[in-house]
């Protein structure tokens, strides 16, 4: 069997004989048809709250919070219609503020501002960013953690404040969106790197949202900031869009929950050997921080001493310079727990999942890293495609065992009803 997995930009193919041969896809929708009236009519009736063309007034001014360019959030089509509305309800183009939310990432250069809002509002519009170095941060509370929530001055001076984005899968989040757009999105360094801490936490898993303290601390830190309106998509393997709501930042955020669930939740009944699995390609596998959710949730699911086989491009490298360093400097997952409960670092909490991962498990990768790169900063065996990966997998623990395939590994979400 011939399979094609993502790639960055391109697929590359698997080729597979296995007798034991899992291969889980989603239960993906196709993309919607008529997406702006889909979105005037998600504006026009939104959950839980007043339609937005009676919220706004003249003189108001409003803050959007959007997307990072290492979203695929389809920023590009959520944003003229929210735009014109505000425009056609006396809102003048100077009193609005697009805020990208980079929380801790890096400032986007032009070229990718551009990427993700498009020339023509990229110049007629003001856009900042989450600048943790330089920022002015307002104080907007204590979370029931007792950690002081510090939120973007810009932000909290805007009478309307909207949130833009995409509903997925967050591995200690449980699952990304609204929320998210506050704290991480706009909110200071050390509010964020506080609220991460709480990463060692069992409760704070991929899927879980209830009893996960850091979506609960992102909630209350999002209602203590203030939201008027949270707009919401999901997509699918193919970054279209299938589902779209507007309303209420909770109500919206089940919405896209439920919808994330029915097409990407998958139940395993036994657990792989082998686990052959792709980060969606491009932009989720830009660098080796976006591209390790794929390899964390290969790690959940296969047996101890298994091997993972990992398909991301990863252009950028480490994409991290503290994932980089910490990676050097700590060589077990004990360690690095231990320097981040003292002192949370972001960042520096990818090295602990890295090296967790192949404390108990074989990595090989397929990406356009240098092999000498892969094998001794990141521990990992380098392979040149995914059927010379597998084969390498089946030279370090047998041929007779079980694979799974996974191409959307960074969307998809798997539990384990009974283990074999």
């Amino acid at each position: 069997m011939n399979i094609q997995l993502p790639y960055g930009k391109k697929y590359l193919p698997l080729n597979i004989d296995a007798e034991n041969f899992l291969f889980e896809t989603p239960n993906e929708k196709q993309g919607l048809e008529n997406i702006n009236d889909v979105i005037s009519l998600a504006l026009e009736h939104p959950f839980d709250t007043k339609p937005l063309s009676e919220m706004i007034s003249t003189g108001d001014t409003v803050a959007i919070v959007v997307d990072d360019y290492t979203r695929p959030a389809p920023t590009k089509i959520l944003l003229p219609p929210v735009l014109k509305k505000l425009l056609e309800n006396g809102v003048k183009k100077t009193d609005i503020t697009i805020i990208i939310a980079t929380g801790t990432h890096t400032a986007p250069t032009i070229d990718q501002k551009i990427q993700i809002l498009g020339k023509d509002i990229t110049d007629q519009y003001k856009v900042i960013s989450n600048d943790v170095l330089n920022g002015e941060y307002v104080c907007v509370g204590k979370s029931s953690f007792g950690n002081e929530i510090h939120i973007l001055k810009e932000y909290m001076d805007a009478d309307i404040k909207i949130l833009i984005g995409d509903i997925e899968y967050h591995y200690y989040a449980g699952y990304g969106g609204t929320r998210k757009s506050v704290l991480p999105g706009v909110a200071s360094r050390d509010t964020i790197q506080r609220n991460h801490s709480m990463m060692f936490q069992d409760k704070a898993c991929m899927g879980l949202l209830d009893e996960n303290p850091i979506s609960i601390e992102m909630i209350e830190a999002m209602n203590m900031a203030g939201c008027t309106l949270a707009l919401s998509s999901v997509l699918n393997s193919h970054h279209e869009i299938v589902g779209i709501w507007a309303g209420k930042p909770e109500t919206v955020m089940q919405q896209g929950v439920n919808l994330v669930d029915s097409m990407y939740k998958k139940t395993l009944c036994i657990q792989p050997d082998i686990v052959v699995i792709a980060a969606d390609g491009h932009p989720h596998d830009l660098n080796l921080y976006q591209a390790l959710k794929a390899l964390y949730t290969g790690s959940q699911i296969i047996k101890n001493n298994g091997v993972i086989i990992l398909i991301a491009a990863c252009p950028d490298g480490m994409g991290n310079e503290l994932y980089k360093t910490w990676m050097q400097d700590y060589k077990t997952s004990d360690l690095i727990q231990e320097a981040l409960t003292k002192h949370f670092k972001l960042g520096a909490h990818k090295a602990y999942y890295h090296r967790n991962i192949i404390e108990k498990n074989q990595v090989i990768l397929v990406s356009e890293l240098k092999d000498s790169f892969v094998k001794e900063k990141l521990g990992f065996i380098p392979e040149k495609n995914p059927t010379t990966a597998l084969l390498k997998a089946y030279e370090l623990i047998g041929k007779n065992k079980t694979v799974l395939v996974a191409p959307q590994g960074s969307t998809t979400f798997f539990e384990c009803k009974k283990i074999n």
